[in-house]
Parts: structure tokens; sequence; C-alpha cells
């Protein structure tokens, strides 16, 4: 991929005590253990688990045709395993952390082409500008996608957003689908997304992203509209994509958008962040159901976010063994390292931000 023109923010990164610190730790513990830090056994068996998985669903609904509550069932089933192949493999394989193989990578990569996104596209996104911009009014595509919902402080207020946190769930139904239909050609056509331009496509990567589209299409419409008829098979992906996009949205705000993580913005002559790089991401970014390993495995140690964001390029499978080295840091340098006891908590923690989001004009400590 060709250099990308990147936003004016620059990090405050010439002295960074607290990442050199923590990367002290980090490396430590994986000589100490002899251990790589892309996946393993466990995230390749949780692979052969997920992807056959997804398959059969959607074989089931085809060939064996079972009665309209069966069918209702399975597209709800298909559209949360393919968040999990999100979570768990494209993920990973995105961010060059699945395998020490580069082209495995690229393979698993491209599962986010069979749900209809684009690769190419998200590695710009997610990896690149989500990652570098995290919580950055005008630089993070995460928080300004939704047009009509107000995650920042710095962000404009209307009437409506006092509804936002009754409204918000009902729209992350349709998230996936306006992803899929609507965001991938708006930044595919006009080559920007936020401040960053997007590098011209190869030839290649035009053919992937416009034969991954035209395969998408066939599998969940064509085939589908064919087999039950157009009307059956629209309702069918509006159910697979209600969840897939409910399930997205929810674990991805919850790492951002609540209400003990910050908003930070820069400054408006110099365009620079007080804060070094990694504590920006320290205090954007929230943890929740540390504790459960049922959570880490289904939302592929997406429930570790400071973690990842701090090291996006280890596979979450390390994250819980990394999260001790990050809590043990931040308290060193006396930095708050949020986290949640629950899934619940933080979903309900979602939900008061959006509240407070569409009442005030400014929270408090933003």
């Amino acid at each position: 991929m060709k250099r990308l023109v990147m936003s004016s923010i620059k990090f405050n990164n010439r002295v960074k005590p607290f990442k050199e610190a923590l990367d002290a730790k980090v490396q430590a513990y994986f000589q100490q253990h002899q251990l790589h830090k892309t996946g393993n056994w466990q995230l390749f068996a949780k692979s052969a688990i997920l992807l056959p998985v997804t398959v059969l669903f959607y074989l089931t609904l085809i060939v064996a045709q079972p009665p309209v509550w069966v069918a209702v069932i399975l597209c709800a089933c298909l559209g949360l395993s393919l968040a999990l192949i999100g979570f768990n493999v494209m993920h990973d394989g995105a961010h060059g952390s699945y395998s020490g193989n580069k082209t495995v990578n690229e393979i698993m990569g491209l599962t986010m082409n069979i749900m209809g996104g684009s690769d190419y596209l998200w590695k710009v996104k997610h990896n690149i500008v989500h990652h570098t911009y995290t919580n950055i009014t005008g630089a993070d595509d995460d928080i300004d996608r939704f047009p009509v919902l107000r995650f920042s402080p710095e962000q404009e207020r209307y009437w409506y957003h006092r509804y936002q946190h009754v409204y918000a769930p009902i729209l992350y139904l349709f998230s996936s689908l306006s992803w899929v239909l609507f965001n991938d050609y708006h930044q595919y056509f006009t080559r920007k997304i936020e401040a960053t331009v997007v590098p011209p496509m190869k030839t290649k990567d035009k053919i992937v992203f416009w034969g991954s589209k035209v395969l998408n299409l066939v599998i969940f419409v064509v085939i589908p509209a064919w087999v039950f008829g157009l009307v059956p098979a629209l309702i069918g992906l509006l159910i697979m994509h209600g969840v897939l996009g409910l399930t997205l949205s929810f674990v991805f705000q919850m790492a951002h958008c609540v209400e003990d993580t910050r908003f930070p913005m820069p400054d408006p002559h110099s365009h620079k962040i007080e804060n070094e790089w990694a504590l920006h991401q320290v205090a954007t970014t929230a943890n929740f159901a540390m504790k459960s390993r049922l959570a880490s495995w289904f939302l592929g140690g997406l429930n570790f976010q400071i973690e990842h964001h701090l090291y996006p390029r280890i596979s979450h499978v390390h994250y819980r063994a990394l999260s001790p080295l990050v809590a043990e840091t931040c308290r060193e340098f006396d930095v708050p390292y949020i986290s949640y006891p629950t899934f619940t908590r933080a979903v309900v923690s979602h939900i008061r931000h959006l509240r407070n989001m569409g009442c005030q004009d400014r929270l408090p400590g933003a």
C-alpha cells in the first residue's frame, strides 16, 4: 500500500516514558516464555470452529429450507457467527497478527470481503485512522460515521440528540448494512476517510473490491431469492445484518464511547495532542468483562481493548496475559486503567454516555 496522506495531528512522542517502560515488560514476557507475538493453536482451533459453523448455518438455510421460525433463528445465528469471524479471524488477519506468514494474514483478512466489506478500506479506516486518532473528532471515523449520533463533546449537539440513547440501538441494527451498501462505495469513490486520503488501489485491489461485492450479493441475495423468493430473502438479509450490526456496534462502541473514556482534541495552533500516543490510547479506551474467558473467546479478546490499542500487531490470544503488565505500568505512571467488570456494565455505561452527550454541551472533565 502506498504512503497515506494523513491528518496533520501529531502526538508528543519525543519523550515517551510510558510506552518505553511498557515495551520493556512486554518484550521480556515474550522472551521469558519463548512465545511468538502472532496467533497460536488456540486461534487456529477457534477458526476451525467458527468458519465451518458459519458455512453450516448458510447451507442449512439454503439446502434444508426449514420452517419459517427455524429460518429466522438461522439468519440470526448467521449474523452472529459472521460477527464472531470478524472479531476473531478477520481482525487478527487484517492487523497482521493472525500468523507470522503474510499470505495467511491476507487470506484471513479477506473474510471481511465475504461479509460484504473491503479489507483494503478497513486497513485504512481501522488499522491506521482509528488506531492513530482514537476518539479525536474530525479524524476518527468511528465516532463520526453516524451523522445523527453524538459521541464526543466536541461534536455539535442538536435537539434530537436528547433521545439518542433510545434510538441508537435501532440505528446499530442497520450499521453493517449501511457499511456494505454505502460507506465502502463512498470511501472508494471519494478516496477519503475523515482527514486521511486513501491511496489509489492497484488493479488487483479493484478486482478484489468489486469481485467480492458481487460475490456477497450472490451469496446473500441472489441465491436466497432464487430459493425462497425476493421478499423472504430480503427479510432474511435484514435479520442477518441486524444481528451483525448490533453486535459489531455495541462491542466497538463499548471500547471507546463510555462514561470514563476521554475525547482529547489537538491544540488548534500546533495541531499537537498533549500526551504521547500510548497515553492517548489508554485515556480513550476501555476494557470490560476481563475475568470472563467466555467473553474473550467469543469477542476475540476485544474485551481487552486497551491492550489491543497499545499492541495491535500482537494477536488477541496474548492480551489476557499482557493486561497485568499494562495495569501495573498505568499504576506506576498514575494513569487510569479503565475497565468495567461485566459486559452488561459496559453496555449500561455506553447508554449513559449517549444520554449525557445528548443532554450536555460538555461532560464534566471533558
